[in-house]
């Protein structure tokens, strides 16, 4: 296999096939793979400061610090949890969770859900239809060598293909979610000699639990990297091959066991694109400052448009501050949206090169079992004309 075509081939269709850039755009957003904001380096002295920590209280033996100043937890107290009060910031917040938010709480709670719900069923649904339309566009690009437009790229996304993507990560990610789940909850379980009261107990129950997170990401991590790659190449059995979600699922495993070499060099390839690009960020993110601030400012002025006109379509119907509050959820996801436009798009990029990457490869190691077979299937026929003969 040449990994280095598959490589340069999806660097080209990353480069110049721009009709993929629309459907890399959303699968950068809707998966929040496609770009990092690097890690803050820089030690926070607060962290450090008797007077900038917030106290919480576990017992009269305990009490664990946070970095912030102003509040103090006391969970000890007869009569309940205590809160205590010291700073403007959190003293206004105060007023707000318990005037604004108990009066109105079901209209708010209301609001922000079918916002989220909205959100996540509008992410999920473009989601797949972009992965579908990315796999099935670089695949028939490279049958019949034509490059697709945006119409017809969104006619392959809306598809069966992209129900049955998202019904194998679905098989594939609620198992492991739940196992997860569970190990993380019997991980943490030591934790609950705190109640008996014994600092001893509690500081044995603290080390179990440290021991048993750190047994239980190590075997979350190894999970993720076996599946990482496998998935790829189901998603491709099911996009290039137009299988179903069973059979694409088996037929993923027959490839890529079949493949194993050539299945984990091409990861590994993608592994370091991945970690060069989040380095990169970092400049990246500098050099687009200028433009960023620009994008906020007009993401500002955008995501005030909802804003006031839901707050001020709810004002009919509400008084005080809660129109305003659904005004404000309503604005946000467009504010986001706008002010991370340029990164984003540079994730769309990478996005495409990885689907690309990978449905070129799924192509490669099919091209390699076609020509595995061809041998075997003449050494047959000859086989039989000799006995024919004989």
């Amino acid at each position: 296999m040449d990994y280095g075509r598959v490589l340069k081939r999806a660097l080209e269709m990353g480069w110049r096939y721009r009709a993929l850039w629309l459907f890399g755009t959303i699968l950068a957003l809707t998966t929040a793979n496609g770009f990092y904001f690097g890690y803050n380096w820089v030690r926070d002295e607060d962290w450090y400061k008797a007077g900038a920590r917030i106290p919480i209280k576990v017992n009269e033996d305990t009490t664990i610090y946070l970095p912030g100043e102003g509040l103090a937890i006391d969970l000890t107290d007869p009569g309940g949890i205590s809160i205590e009060v010291n700073d403007n910031e959190w003293q206004e917040l105060e007023e707000l969770l318990t005037e604004v938010i108990p009066r109105d709480v079901w209209t708010i709670l209301i609001a922000f859900g079918v916002v989220l719900g909205g959100t996540i069923v509008v992410g999920l649904i473009a989601r797949y239809v972009a992965e579908a339309a990315l796999i099935r566009m670089v695949s028939d690009t490279e049958e019949t060598g034509e490059m697709l437009g945006v119409r017809r790229g969104l006619r392959l996304g809306f598809s069966r293909s992209a129900g049955r993507l998202f019904v194998i990560d679905l098989l594939i990610n609620l198992p492991l979610t739940l196992a997860s789940i569970l190990l993380f909850l019997l991980a943490l379980s030591p934790l609950l000699l705190w109640i008996s009261g014994s600092t001893a107990a509690g500081i044995a129950g603290t080390t179990a639990t440290a021991g048993l997170l750190f047994l239980v990401i190590t075997l979350s991590i190894a999970i993720s990297v076996v599946l990482s790659p496998l998935v790829q190449v189901i998603r491709r059995a099911c996009g290039v091959e137009g299988l179903g979600v069973i059979a694409s699922i088996r037929r993923g495993f027959a490839v890529a066991r079949g493949h194993l070499k050539e299945t984990v060099v091409v990861w590994l390839i993608w592994v370091g694109i991945r970690l060069l690009w989040m380095f990169a960020t970092v400049p990246v993110f500098l050099v687009l400052l200028p433009v960023t601030l620009l994008f906020i400012v007009a993401g500002a002025a955008l995501g005030a448009v909802p804003a006031v006109v839901v707050g001020g379509l709810l004002t009919l119907f509400f008084e005080g501050a809660v129109p305003w509050i659904v005004g404000a959820l309503a604005g946000l996801p467009v504010f986001i949206l706008v002010m991370i436009a340029p990164m984003l798009f540079l994730g769309g990029l990478v996005e495409v090169v990885k689907s690309s990457m990978w449905t070129l490869t799924y192509r490669e190691l099919r091209a390699l079992e076609s020509a595995e077979r061809e041998p075997v299937s003449e050494a047959g026929v000859s086989g039989l004309e000799v006995t024919s003969a004989a």
